[in-house]
C-alpha cells in the first residue's frame, strides 16, 4: 500500500512540475511567474470513510501554511502552473490534539477577468489596478502523522488583484501583482475554508 501511495505522490509532483515546463519557448504574451502565499485554513468538518483510527484530523484540527508556485501567466489573464506547500496543523483548544505537519503537492490555475466590453466589443483597457480573481487546484497531500497518510487535494477559490506596479497593462512588470482569496479545499478527508493572501511575480 505505501509503495502505491509513493507512485501517486510522485505523478502529482511530475504533473506538478511539469505544468511549468517549455520556459524557453513562451511567446510574447506569456510569462514564466512565481506565486507565494501564506493562509490560514478553518476546519469545516470531517468528510469520508473512517479508517481504523477515525478520521485523519479527528480533533478538529485547523491548518496554517505557505504554499509556493512556477507556471507561466498566459495571455495578462490566465495562470497555470505547479505548486508545493507545508501546513501546520493544530487546534489549540482540544488537548487531545496534537500539531501535525503536512506537505502538498499541486497543480495551480487562475483566471484574472479583466477585459471589458463595449457596445459588444470586447477590448484589453490600458490601465487596470484592481481585477476579481477565481482558480482551482488538484493534487496530493501528505499527513505526517505516526503513519503517513496521503489523500487526493481539491480546492477552488475567488478574490481580488491588485497591480501594483503602475497598474499598467501591456507594460514591462504588469502582471505582477499582491492577492487575497477564500475558498474550499478538502484534503485529508476534511473539508477546510482557506483564506490566503499572497503575492505574483
Amino acid at each position: 500500500m505505501n509503495r502505491i501511495k509513493a507512485i501517486i505522490a510522485t505523478l502529482f509532483v511530475a504533473m506538478a512540475f511539469g505544468a511549468t515546463a517549455q520556459y524557453s519557448q513562451l511567446g510574447a504574451k506569456n510569462e514564466f511567474m512565481f506565486k507565494a502565499e501564506i493562509g490560514y485554513s478553518p476546519f469545516m468538518g470531517n468528510f469520508g470513510k473512517l479508517g481504523d483510527n477515525g478520521y485523519n484530523l479527528p480533533q478538529y484540527e485547523h491548518a496554517a501554511g505557505l504554499n509556493v508556485m512556477a507556471g507561466v501567466n498566459i495571455s495578462q489573464d490566465w495562470f497555470l502552473g505547479g505548486g508545493v506547500g507545508v501546513n501546520y496543523y493544530h487546534n489549540f483548544v482540544q488537548e487531545l490534539s496534537k500539531p501535525m505537519f503536512g506537505a502538498n503537492v499541486f497543480v495551480d490555475f487562475d483566471f484574472r477577468p479583466i477585459w471589458k466590453a463595449v457596445m459588444g466589443v470586447d477590448y484589453q483597457p490600458t490601465t487596470i489596478t484592481w481585477a476579481p480573481l477565481m482558480g482551482a487546484r488538484l493534487g496530493g497531500s501528505l499527513l505526517f502523522a505516526d503513519q503517513m497518510l496521503f489523500t487526493p487535494l481539491a480546492e477552488a477559490y475567488g478574490g481580488i488583484n491588485w497591480y501594483y506596479a503602475h497598474g499598467l497593462r501591456n507594460m514591462t512588470h504588469n502582471w505582477h501583482s499582491f492577492y487575497a482569496t477564500l475558498g474550499v479545499a478538502y484534503m485529508q478527508q476534511t473539508f477546510f475554508l482557506p483564506i490566503r493572501v499572497g503575492w505574483r511575480w
